[in-house]
């Protein structure tokens, strides 16, 4: 007959060795149904668009974050006045540039950028 140190030390094995394969394939299941890319394409938008608007070169902007976020319209979260939405969730991304010692802040979704706001 087994102790129930030995039967104890045997579940908490096992318990730890069905844990990270959860994580694991919990991971993998959301990576593989994300179309969320590491760095977004719409980032060099927001790039192109700032160094249009400072006057300076793509290469003297910095990504300082980039995060997925659901707008709760296509305005994407920077509405302009007389204009109308489409009232839809739209999966996109929050990018924050550093330019000229300065942060200014686009809103995304997977194809077009707005903004930017300096923050």
């Amino acid at each position: 007959m087994k102790s129930p140190i030995s039967i104890l030390l045997i579940v908490i094995l096992f318990s730890g060795c069905v844990e990270p394969a959860q994580q694991t394939q919990q991971s993998q299941t959301v990576l593989n149904d994300s179309v969320v890319p590491e760095y977004s394409p719409v980032v060099d938008l927001a790039k192109t668009d700032l160094s249009e608007k400072l006057n300076i070169p793509v290469e003297d902007i910095k990504l300082v974050k980039e995060e997925a976020v659901d707008w709760p319209d296509t305005s994407l979260g920077f509405p302009e006045k007389g204009m109308m939405y489409a009232q839809v969730i739209t999966p996109g991304f929050r990018i924050i540039l550093k330019a000229q010692d300065k942060l200014y802040e686009y809103h995304s979704d997977y194809k077009r950028i707005a903004g930017p706001k300096q923050v």
